[in-house]
């Protein structure tokens, strides 16, 4: 998969808390931006275990009815607390990494925050993403809590680093990240690979872009999921697919 900018169709993964009402907002100001849809999307797992009788199975689904309604309002409340911009809010049944998954085979973006922490406290929002940035190749842009200001300000300066050798892939980022900085009015600036926080840091860098290509996806993967995990900087992957991607 080769990127193109903008997007038409934003999935935006809730939790309720801190870090997807920032990643909410900014997916808003891209979804206004670039006329694209957006889905809110939240996962919940209510399963009735394999001993149940057929009357609790059915007080089961009787709950799960109920819960997943109540969730569909909360959704739509939070969404408008966050933002103005017209959503879709989506509830989706099942773990939160296959949820994110399947809602982004018919997406061009995915936008995820992040904690920041280890432990319990992670689940949600923070091995979801590592769990989705392994297997996806739809664009993923991760925020951390507390690392963004007025969303729109998170496309002024965007630091493109691309780990690859590939003409294609150099080509293909260089091209996506031109295009959204420009339709936020914002600065491109390139960075070698190495230590691509540092030169975001030296660059007054507000946005990290990280360009992988198929063949060095699996080689990649590892640096590119630390960096995730440390993300002092909303960061955007772009990720290649490779056909041995689990």
């Amino acid at each position: 998969m080769i990127w193109t900018y903008p997007p038409r169709r934003i999935v935006t993964a809730v939790d309720f808390g801190g870090a997807s009402a920032q990643a909410v907002g900014v997916a808003a100001a891209l979804a206004e931006a670039g006329g694209a849809t957006l889905t809110l999307l939240h996962a919940e797992t209510l399963e009735a275990p394999p001993y149940f009788t057929s009357e609790q199975i059915e007080a089961i689904e009787h709950q799960r009815r109920a819960a997943r309604a109540e969730a569909q309002r909360y959704l739509t409340r939070f969404g408008r607390r966050h933002t103005a911009v017209p959503f879709e809010a989506e509830i989706a049944d099942g773990p939160p990494a296959e949820a994110v998954l399947r809602a982004a085979s018919k997406a061009d973006l995915i936008v995820m925050g992040t904690h920041g922490r280890r432990g319990p406290g992670r689940w949600w929002l923070g091995s979801v993403a590592e769990r989705v940035l392994r297997r996806t190749s739809v664009p993923l842009l991760v925020t951390r809590e507390g690392t963004v200001g007025a969303p729109r300000d998170v496309f002024g300066r965007v630091l493109l680093s691309v780990s690859s050798d590939s003409a294609s892939v150099r080509e293909a980022a260089g091209a996506y990240v031109r295009a959204l900085a420009a339709q936020f009015g914002g600065e491109l600036v390139n960075a070698s690979a190495e230590d691509v926080h540092e030169a975001a840091r030296q660059r007054d860098a507000t946005l990290i872009v990280v360009a992988l290509a198929a063949g060095e996806r699996r080689h990649g993967l590892d640096a590119t999921e630390r960096l995730l995990r440390s993300c002092s900087h909303p960061t955007l992957f772009l990720l290649e697919r490779h056909d041995d991607v689990e």
